[in-house]
């Protein structure tokens, strides 16, 4: 049996088992995509995947320097990003301002992805489960984002919900924002 090896960036068991040497992480937002939309070519390049709408999704677990987010988007055209940051919003590094009844959020970043900056196409973050919103597997895109101090991230987006970004990857459907609830005695 070949030796599996563990890939020191994104966790990923390297040999046979894995497809390319992606992580779990990868082939979950990959899972239920027909084959002729992943991998696709660009170029010298594969895009992650290829929605409907002919959109390229980067999907990015660990570190991308500034020149092959530059790259990526000068060869891709249109395309979007979708960074891991699930470990950065369980661990509160990343925390959300949320406002019952409105999709729009503020958010604060401490210790962010160092070149995310360097992206001039649309940003989401993977969020995992947040426990803000009672452990929904949530998606932010960013609108607008600065840099509060070095070291620190803040801006506003939009949330959804990862089964609503992951049916716009596959199936092209419209992404519906993810409102929270107001509490019930708001209601009245």
């Amino acid at each position: 049996m070949p030796p599996v090896t563990t890939c020191p960036k994104c966790g990923a068991q390297l040999g046979p088992s894995r497809v390319r040497g992606e992580g779990p992480w990868c082939q979950g937002w990959r899972s239920g995509l027909s084959s002729d939309q992943q991998y696709v070519s660009r170029g010298d390049m594969e895009g992650d995947v290829l929605t409907p709408c002919g959109h390229i999704v980067e999907l990015q677990y660990g570190p991308l320097s500034r020149v092959n987010i530059e790259l990526r988007e000068r060869v891709y055209g249109t395309m979007v990003w979708l960074f891991h940051a699930c470990s950065a919003h369980r661990s509160g590094r990343l925390r959300l301002g949320l406002s019952p009844g409105r999709p729009h959020v503020n958010f604060a970043w401490r210790q962010p992805r160092e070149t995310l900056d360097a992206c001039r196409r649309t940003v989401h973050l993977d969020l995992g489960e947040s426990d803000q919103a009672d452990g929904l597997h949530l998606v932010l895109r960013i609108n607008r984002w600065h840099p509060k101090q070095p070291g620190r991230l803040s801006g506003s987006g939009i949330l959804y919900t990862a089964e609503a970004f992951h049916n716009w990857m596959a199936h092209g459907l419209p992404l519906t924002p993810f409102t929270p609830e107001a509490p019930d005695h708001a209601a009245a």
